[in-house]
């Protein structure tokens, strides 16, 4: 077997590390979003389990359910929970 020898073609330009910066935020944006869509969909379940009478509406009981499912999403994703 021949060994191939490798060209190192020196540092990354400026532009290509500045490229890489907002796609990784991009990237990091889409998976918080994607990662807090089952809490967003029980604060829409209870608001509306509110409106139809299902549970008591008020302000407080609002208040305690949405303290109750962010503490439950920071225990689930640690660091990776979204932070208001």
């Amino acid at each position: 077997m021949m060994a191939r020898a490798f060209h190192h073609a020196g540092p990354p330009s400026p532009r290509a590390t500045t490229d890489f910066v907002p796609a990784a935020d991009a990237v990091a944006k889409a998976s918080q979003t994607l990662l807090g869509l089952p809490f967003d969909l029980l604060r829409v379940q209870y608001a509306a389990a509110a409106r139809a009478g299902l549970v008591q509406r008020s302000m407080l009981a609002s208040s305690r359910f949405d303290h109750a499912l962010t503490t439950l999403e920071h225990l689930s994703y640690g660091p990776f929970a979204r932070r208001v």
